[in-house]
């Protein structure tokens, strides 16, 4: 009974701590692919401080709607899990994790090679994705050469489209 008293009292703290506290995002390090508004990357010290306030590593991290997968890749590559499962609904960004997972060098080569110029960019978004790797590169495209990541129909290219995919 005293060790559950005690890890309600300490998620009281974490939530009283995230009500008090901005996290800089910035000093968090960037491990997903996307770039999005209004991610969850201020999420992060919170969740790695809640595993490591654990007695077990959590064999499996679930993040649903999981997006650019920052905080599940953190509690992964800070070794606070063994085993990621990223759920995601939009077919896109799905398409991307599979991808990463099945044939990310491939991808990796796709990205590097592409010619990024304002024409090439119109001339890739307006085809049809062949394949779920052409999907996957089509989502990587979008949301880097758009406005604010932002991959909905309508968001605009940024003016400056070479320094994109940096």
């Amino acid at each position: 009974m005293k060790q559950k008293q005690l890890k309600s009292k300490l998620s009281a703290s974490i939530m009283r701590d995230m009500a008090r506290r901005v996290i800089n995002v910035s000093a968090v390090p960037h491990r997903s692919p996307f770039r999005y508004p209004g991610g969850k990357t201020w999420l992060v010290p919170y969740v790695r401080q809640w595993l490591k306030s654990r007695e077990e590593k959590p064999a499996d991290f679930v993040e649903a709607f999981a997006g650019g997968g920052i905080v599940g890749l953190s509690a992964l590559f800070d070794e606070l899990t063994i085993h990621l499962t990223l759920i995601e609904l939009d077919e896109q960004v799905a398409s991307v994790w599979t991808t990463i997972l099945r044939e990310g060098l491939e991808l990796a080569a796709r990205i590097v090679a592409f010619n990024l110029t304002r024409d090439n960019v119109s001339t890739e978004l307006a085809r049809v994705p062949a394949n779920i790797a052409d999907r996957a590169f089509q989502t990587i495209l979008k949301n880097r050469v758009q406005r604010g990541g932002i991959m909905a129909p309508g968001a605009g290219l940024l003016k400056k489209v070479r320094t994109a995919m940096a």
